[in-house]
């Protein structure tokens, strides 16, 4: 796939959100998807995708399919699925003007996947296929508040789910976050949150001259 160049998809806002599991990054995409319900200048996805390269990825997560034995191997997985996204998602949303709200993306597979804060920066640096997204939001929580979350909302954990790994996906995401993300206190209400991301996108669509609702 060759690199998408910024201008291709000026036309378009791209939003991404980032946490680790447990932020409360999925509810306050969901709640955005809600909010904007019926509006057709909004696009609403998310990685793993509900492309067939995403599916399997769930499939793995969830232990209905026998996962990658690597982090490499959940790696490729990961890249499959964003290049479909990309190519059959994101590039023709852009392109169409829309502004697009993602749960997840490439920063995500560099902090799930990095054995350490440098090899997230190595692996960030091999996405660069990828095209930028205009505003990059982590909801930021320490390790043992997400999984005291995740406990409290199910009895199983998926793969990534442990103390050791949310410590060392925070540190990744600490160390590959760009200085112009815009970090947002997970620990607030879930409607404070929602304000707080209502207020980043009202800014970023009346700077680039959308009306939005």
């Amino acid at each position: 796939m060759t690199a998408i160049k910024k201008e291709e998809t000026a036309s378009g806002l791209f939003v991404v959100l980032e946490g680790i599991d447990g932020s409360g990054k999925t509810t306050a995409w969901s709640h955005l998807k809600q909010h904007f319900a019926g509006d057709s200048d909004y696009i609403f996805l998310r990685e793993p995708t509900d492309l067939p390269t995403g599916q399997r990825i769930r499939a793995c997560l969830q232990g209905e399919q026998t996962p990658p034995a690597t982090d490499a191997g959940w790696k490729e997985l990961f890249v499959q699925d964003r290049r479909a996204n990309v190519e059959q998602n994101i590039v023709p949303g852009l392109q169409a003007g829309k502004t697009i709200i993602q749960d997840r993306y490439k920063h995500s597979t560099a902090a799930y996947q990095g054995a350490d804060a440098a090899d997230a920066h190595r692996i960030l640096d091999e996405l660069k296929e990828f095209p930028e997204p205009d505003i990059l939001i982590y909801l930021r929580l320490s390790a043992s508040a997400a999984l005291k979350r995740i406990d409290a909302r199910s009895a199983r954990r998926d793969h990534f789910e442990s103390q050791q790994r949310l410590e060392r996906i925070a540190e990744n995401y600490g160390s590959i976050l760009p200085r112009d993300c815009i970090q947002v206190d997970a620990e607030a209400s879930p409607e404070a949150i929602q304000d707080s991301l209502l207020e980043i996108l009202k800014a970023a669509t009346e700077k680039q001259g959308y009306s939005g609702s």
